[in-house]
């Protein structure tokens, strides 16, 4: 009996070291699925705030004081340039342009009659009948005359100026947003009467993140969603500052085609022209975040630099390469693997 229980323990010995031996010589395999770069990315679409913004947004003022006869323009007309939209009544001016018109008859006169006079005098020289010094005094006198017709000139145009000014007209096409004086109302030079809204030249104002400024620019196609619908849009300036709360830069649009109402809000889209792949693919590794490629049964870690956890990340590989999906949270860097059927 001893004998025989002796036996079965040198068999059970072995079969256990041969079991031992077996299981150092297998390394572990891990079995994965394996796909496609091309197939597991998509692009993404990013978008911020914006607003279309008229680029002349003005009180319109009066250059003149006068009392307001009439504004005939109401909140929300359309004006095209040239046209009317506050009269004055500025009779002081029209009487200035008429005294500088009646001034500037007289001097005509005196320079006509000291012509005349030196006409005159010069045939009368000849004949020693006249002075030389009264020659010179009748010279001098034209030059007066001539001098106070020019300054008269200027007189007469200035009040001419004051007196179309008794009419404001509208400096550009654009859309009335605010009337800030009332018919009876006297105002002085500076005043603002109209405050009017460029209709025409307009621009889109948007607050993009620093870290989408690259992607906007090498954007295909970018898209100004509004509730009145989508208009496309061109990137003008990229401003070359920061803003340090929010850490966004202000980007200038203007539309390429049809435009939005000025003041319009919404959201300006575009598409990543780079692939991504979703948040969930990537694995933490060394406390980095990457993908494992597949290189002929090893698997390679294959670290994101830019990859934040919870978020898709964009990705610079060739479209074919494989990429371990299923068994990838079992893989370390150079493990082992088997691609599953």
């Amino acid at each position: 009996m001893i004998k025989s229980h002796t036996s079965k323990q040198l068999i059970g010995g072995l079969l256990l070291a041969a079991a031992s031996l077996s299981s150092h010589g297998e390394e572990k395999v891990t079995q994965v699925t394996i796909a496609k770069l091309s197939d597991i990315t998509f692009f993404q679409t990013y978008s911020a705030p914006a607003t279309a913004v008229s680029l002349n947004n003005s009180r319109i003022s009066a250059e003149t004081s006068g009392k307001i006869l009439t504004i005939p323009v109401r909140v929300g007309d359309t004006v095209k340039q040239g046209d009317l939209l506050t009269e004055l009544d500025c009779q002081a001016n029209s009487y200035r342009v008429t005294r500088a018109e009646a001034g500037l008859k007289s001097i005509e006169a005196r320079v006509n009659l000291a012509s005349l006079q030196i006409k005159r005098t010069k045939s009368l020289i000849k004949t020693s009948s006249v002075s030389e010094e009264r020659l010179n005094q009748q010279q001098a006198d034209l030059q007066i005359a001539l001098a106070d017709q020019n300054a008269q000139y200027a007189t007469l145009a200035e009040a001419r100026l004051d007196q179309s000014r008794c009419r404001i007209t509208a400096p550009f096409a654009g859309i009335v947003r605010e009337r800030l004086a009332g018919e009876g109302e006297w105002v002085n030079p500076g005043q603002p009467v109209v405050r009017l809204s460029d209709q025409q030249r307009l621009e889109v104002s948007a607050q993009v993140s620093i870290d989408l400024i690259d992607s906007l620019k090498q954007a295909n196609k970018i898209v100004l969603e509004t509730n009145q619908g989508n208009f496309i849009v061109a990137i003008r300036q990229v401003v070359a500052a920061i803003e340090s709360q929010g850490r966004n830069r202000e980007v200038r649009f203007l539309f390429t085609d049809e435009q939005a109402l000025p003041g319009s809000s919404g959201r300006l889209s575009w598409q990543s022209t780079a692939p991504s792949i979703p948040a969930d693919i990537p694995v933490r590794r060394g406390g980095q975040l990457g993908l494992f490629l597949a290189d002929n049964g090893t698997a390679r870690f294959h670290p994101l630099n830019h990859a934040l956890e919870g978020h898709p990340v964009e990705v610079d590989l060739p479209a074919d390469t494989k990429v371990i999906m299923e068994g990838r949270q079992a893989l370390n860097n150079s493990d082992q693997y088997k691609q599953a059927n």
